[in-house]
């Protein structure tokens, strides 16, 4: 009660603050807190929007879910309280299960996604599968290649994760594709992921370099990492009414603002999650990588929850060949 109160005093404060002339105003809610660095994209974000539209467009950046989390601020876009959100893609798979495909295990590459051809390709179709709810997906940034972190299992094979429970972000994928290890998910929110490890809650967790750098610590002595099993993205979704809107010269504006965000931020956030990773392994933890052969085993035992998906969505799993054959890919 006292956050939804404190919510919308901060929504009626956002409004009552004067844009400039004329100004259109665009609400970026997140949840992630001010310093992340999610929140640093958006900030720059919201600074180029208004130089390129030289302040006929204003964004307002409000992290650490002030006005929303992310699964809120989707259902609010179209209500004129929120424009735009930047949440994990597994979040929309709340939307329509079909855009499940950017969570497959072993599916999106930071090779395809770096294609401009592919990634443009890509978040079409994702914005065309939306347009029902009048959501347009700008485009896709690069979270991480996710992997298992564990406070006292030294996990080198697919054997040692037998009855493991693991948190995860949620939705269907990651949730079958944890079973499909033998293990048990459980879903949870990232805040509380660090206690419930220490406190023995679960053993392990799913998650980023950051997350293990900066939300679990030491706590998380063992990283296990199978290369290309699960990379995770964020969402650009915008609503599509208010963006439909603005002029054309404004919408090329915030187009090319976020395009130009996005063609260097999957190498920034490579190189990040590099040193995050050293940083852990001077500290003492533990990191291991699965070589080629251990790699195809996992992918092997993951396609068993892969095939649920393809199996349901045929057509998204054709569509998207077809975006990666024409983009070569």
């Amino acid at each position: 009660m006292v956050h939804s109160l404190f919510r919308r005093a901060a929504l009626l404060l956002a409004l009552a603050l004067p844009l400039h002339a004329g100004a259109v105003e665009m609400v970026l809610t997140s949840e992630v807190a001010a310093s992340h660095w999610k929140t640093r994209y958006m900030n720059e974000f919201a600074q180029d929007v208004a130089e390129r539209t030289h302040g006929e467009v204003q964004v307002k950046v409000f992290p650490a879910a002030q006005l929303y989390n992310d699964q809120d601020g989707l259902a609010a876009l179209g209500t004129g309280a929120v424009h735009m959100v930047w949440p994990v893609s597994v979040r929309l798979e709340t939307l329509d299960p079909g855009l499940g495909y950017v969570n497959l295990p072993f599916g999106l590459s930071d090779k395809k996604m770096e294609n401009a051809c592919f990634a443009s390709g890509l978040t079409d179709l994702m914005s065309e599968r939306l347009k029902s709810r009048q959501l347009q997906v700008l485009g896709l940034l690069r979270t991480a290649d996710l992997f298992f972190i564990f406070r006292d299992r030294d996990v080198k094979s697919l054997e040692d994760m037998r009855g493991a429970k693991l948190r995860v972000t949620g939705g269907r994928i990651f949730l079958d594709m944890v079973r499909s290890f033998d293990a048990s998910p459980v879903s949870m929110a990232a805040s509380e992921m660090s206690t419930a490890l220490a406190q023995g809650a679960i053993d392990g967790v799913l998650t980023s370099p950051a997350g293990w750098a900066e939300m679990i610590g030491k706590t998380g002595k063992y990283a296990f990492h199978v290369p290309g099993m699960s990379l995770a993205t964020y969402a650009v979704v915008v609503d599509r009414a208010w963006m439909d809107a603005l002029t054309p010269a404004q919408r090329k504006a915030v187009a090319d603002s976020l395009n130009s965000i996005i063609s260097r931020q999957w190498e920034e956030a490579r190189a990040a999650d590099d040193k995050l990773i050293k940083q852990m392994e001077k500290e003492g933890s533990v990191y291991r990588v699965a070589d080629d052969a251990a790699a195809a085993d996992w992918q092997a035992r993951a396609d068993t929850a892969k095939k649920a998906y393809t199996d349901k969505y045929p057509e998204v799993v054709k569509q998207v060949d077809a975006i990666a054959k024409r983009c070569g890919v």
